[in-house]
């Protein structure tokens, strides 16, 4: 049966959530064999009017973001009707209009919805010219002063279309979550990440114009199985590096600011976010007195990237004193106040759970231990935290905003912060001090770093051979697994915080995640008791 045959079928029952996912996810990862060689760069425009599926942002208390993309060489159309139903069977609509369509934003149309309900799901779909999109699922958020039950997020980032198959999608499009935070590396604008491991044709040209990020999310977006995630789920998106330049900050930003306007053009096109405030997507999301998300921007602000890498590729650099260097930002000065503000008065508003978004580790990756009494007998003017590391693109590239951002939880009591962390390619998991190198230092927060939807950890496989066992970092993790790709699952309750792995191998085409471990947190306790699967 097509997949417009089965939605056909589902619309003439009632259905709920649990079996909409089920039912949406399973039809569109059928599609997925076949859909990967045609989709390959030379494949041409994606078929069908609504080629590319429809998405859905998480937004307000009242408000869901709706996206699709019109395949104009198809259809050359104008507008597009789009309907949102409180059921996946449009028995009841609730809001109907239209949008336009234009080659000036590539066929993307978005759709700000309100008058909506508080704390519900919702769902949508769009219309023209006698063709119907696929039926997705909205969110809105609980209202203020709520006590919700429950929330269930996942999170992922890392989606190398070349590095792997999209299994993860594929089974986390059947699960049943209220959301998915998206941490960055959407797309990948150049070619190094490819030939780490290629599956699947990719271009191999760098991305620098408008029209080549738009071919990255074309190609990317035509996947089946990232198409039946985003209809099944609201996402959070926020960006990391890939989705303009590697590695890029604020000054690569202001020396191509061609590249840098194109670029961030085709970001806000494709991902469903309603812009706000120019290029500002750093934003919280207050989930009644359960939880509140943080999301931040980890790029744009941040100040120049310093270090030189010791083993060329693989990126190891030694910490200097210019990385501890005070008031050395990734955040800005103005994001920066920002998530502390909302973070005191999440504490104050009796608001459990504090989940910070976060594209790029902040749990230090040290290799080697330098900052011990011996070295420091020798050398009296070592930095702080000296030692060589994985890299410095993350906050171990900004020691001191680091360890502002981990003081101030000690020092306004705010408790129960879990860092979400995507960029590594590998599932980690670690304890954050006020001062990594005091054994002493109160552990404040936590982080949970997912292990990438498909892009490859040749990088860290090649450092820590088979991580943990063989090649303990100084300080230590609790958990990490650097073989396998896959996605996270936190599930919260207003007393335990529970964190899932779901892992794969993604270079093979049908595999499908399974639970590798399971971290479980009560209130006033961020260590969580941690256990194999």
């Amino acid at each position: 049966m097509s997949v417009r045959g089965v939605w056909e079928m589902l619309g003439r029952h009632e259905l709920g959530r649990r079996e909409f996912l089920v039912a949406g996810g399973t039809v569109l990862g059928a599609a997925a064999l076949g859909a990967a060689s045609a989709c390959s760069p030379a494949a041409g425009p994606v078929p069908g009017v609504f080629g590319l599926g429809v998405a859905s942002g998480l937004h307000s208390t009242s408000e869901v973001v709706l996206w699709t993309r019109v395949e104009l060489a198809s259809t050359p159309v104008s507008t597009v009707e789009w309907d949102v139903a409180d059921s996946a069977a449009f028995a009841t609509v609730v809001a109907t209009g239209t949008a336009p369509v234009s080659a000036a934003s590539d066929g993307c149309v978005k759709v700000l919805v309100g008058g909506l309900d508080a704390d519900r799901s919702y769902w949508f779909r769009f219309r023209t010219g006698g063709t119907t999109s696929p039926v997705g699922r909205a969110r809105t958020l609980p209202a203020p002063g709520s006590s919700p039950s429950s929330f269930r997020l996942a999170f992922a980032a890392c989606q190398s279309y070349a590095g792997g198959y999209y299994g993860a999608w594929r089974d986390l499009a059947t699960k049943d979550v209220d959301a998915v935070l998206f941490l960055g590396d959407y797309i990948y604008e150049a070619l190094p990440i490819q030939i780490l491991r290629r599956v699947r044709d990719e271009y191999t040209s760098d991305a620098d114009t408008l029209e080549g990020y738009r071919q990255r999310y074309r190609l990317y977006r035509s996947d089946p199985d990232l198409q039946a995630a985003h209809a099944a789920h609201p996402f959070v998106v926020t960006w990391d590096d890939h989705e303009v330049a590697n590695d890029h900050d604020r000054s690569y930003l202001a020396e191509h600011p061609e590249r840098a306007a194109a670029a961030h053009q085709a970001w806000f096109e494709y991902m469903p976010v309603w812009p706000v405030d120019g290029t500002r997507i750093h934003r919280e999301l207050r989930w009644g007195d359960l939880a509140d998300l943080f999301v931040l921007d980890a790029r744009q602000y941040r100040d120049d990237h310093l270090g030189t890498s010791l083993l060329g590729l693989l990126g190891t650099q030694v910490m200097t004193g210019d990385l501890q260097a005070e008031g050395r930002t990734m955040l800005g000065d103005s994001q920066r106040q920002w998530l502390l503000d909302g973070l005191d008065a999440a504490q104050a508003d009796g608001v459990r759970w504090k989940l910070v978004g976060n594209p790029v580790m902040i749990a230090p990756v040290r290799l080697v231990d330098l900052d011990t009494p011996e070295m420091r007998a020798l050398d009296p003017n070592l930095p702080k935290h000296a030692g060589l590391y994985l890299g410095t693109d993350s906050w171990d590239g900004f020691g001191w905003e680091r360890d502002l951002v981990l003081s101030h939880l000690r020092d306004a009591g705010v408790a129960d912060v879990a860092f979400l962390t995507g960029d590594q390619h590998t599932f980690m998991a670690a304890p954050l001090s006020t001062d990594f190198d005091d054994p002493d230092a109160p552990v404040v927060a936590y982080e949970y770093t997912g292990g990438g939807i498909s892009s490859p950890s040749g990088v860290t496989e090649a450092l820590l051979s088979d991580g943990l066992p063989s090649y303990p970092t100084q300080p230590p993790f609790d958990h990490m697994d650097i073989h396998r790709n896959g996605y996270g699952v936190v599930e919260l309750s207003p007393d335990a915080m529970t964190v899932t792995y779901h892992a794969l191998v993604p270079t093979a085409t049908w595999s499908v995640p399974a639970p590798s471990v399971r971290f479980d947190t009560v209130p006033g306790q961020p260590r969580p008791t941690v256990t194999l699967l």
